[in-house]
């Protein structure tokens, strides 16, 4: 299955590269980095989106970090995006949505700019991710109060690669995907689970609280562009506007954060997914 998963990020690091070494001596790193987005949502109106992304470097890309890239610096990578899944000590699931660098640019002059604040203008933050996979689940549609339509599915996409012993290996992810406006609309009428599918947007993460205290995170791709392939239909392609504030009146689904915390920040958008639905 040919597939394609793929994000580009330019932003700034808002920490120091943690970078250490495996018992077997391979340099591996994680690098935090901020993003600000500006696009026109679906009312005309222009919006700005700061996003955090975690960032995985490894081998000659860990070393290149850790020698040249410390807080404040602007940096451009890009890789696949992979989420892992965990039990905590008390059994709740954890899931943590990464980048797996695989090119890695640094763009700071000789005399480093300041990184962009909230007043700051836009001066060529990227925040882009591509898919091209197969719906894993049939489209939700759903009215928000003030009248957009929003929609929300799954898409898979594989990943095979030799291991050290020689043997095939392969890797499925799962990606959560939300769009608005018309977009939404022709997506669920016109797309169903097992269609192939090209998805570019950018990527979002959202936290909230359950019930009993517990701190989830889900990590979306906000689709701008949907284009369905393999049938006679696959011309449904259009723009689609970013995200408008709405208020969640499902009950069911996970109410967006009511503050801003310091690793997430709080996203004025809304979706179906739950925790439990995530097929890990």
């Amino acid at each position: 299955m040919l597939c394609l998963n793929r994000a580009q990020i330019i932003g700034h690091l808002t920490q120091d590269p943690d970078i250490r070494q495996t018992p077997a001596g391979v340099s591996v790193g994680d690098l935090n980095l901020m993003t600000k987005s500006k696009f026109i949502n679906l009312e005309g109106q222009t919006q700005v989106v700061t996003a955090f992304h975690n960032v995985v470097v490894w081998r000659g890309l860990a070393d290149l970090a850790q020698k040249y890239l410390r807080k404040g610096k602007q940096v451009y990578l890009a890789g696949r995006i992979q989420t892992e899944s965990w039990e905590d000590q008390d059994g709740n699931k954890k899931y943590k949505t990464k980048i797996i660098a695989e090119d890695l640019i640094l763009l700071d002059p000789k005399n480093p700019l300041a990184p962009l604040n909230d007043e700051a203008e836009i001066g060529g933050g990227l925040n882009r991710g591509e898919i091209l996979g197969n719906m894993c689940r049939d489209p939700e549609l759903r009215t928000t109060p003030n009248g957009s339509s929003v929609c929300s599915f799954g898409v898979a996409t594989n990943e095979q690669w030799k291991g050290q012993d020689g043997s095939q290996q392969e890797r499925t992810e799962f990606h959560n995907v939300v769009v608005w406006g018309k977009l939404a609309e022709q997506v669920a009428n016109e797309v169903t689970k097992g269609r192939k599918v090209y998805i570019s947007g950018r990527l979002q993460t959202r936290s909230w609280d359950t019930p009993d205290g517990v701190k989830k995170y889900t990590t979306e791709l906000i689709a701008d562009s949907v284009t369905s392939l393999g049938h006679p239909h696959s011309d449904i392609e259009m723009e689609a506007g970013a995200t408008p504030v709405v208020q969640n009146t499902d009950q069911n689904s996970p109410p967006a954060p009511s503050a801003q915390t310091p690793d997430v920040p709080e996203v004025n958008y809304e979706s179906e997914i739950k925790p439990e639905d995530l097929p890990f």
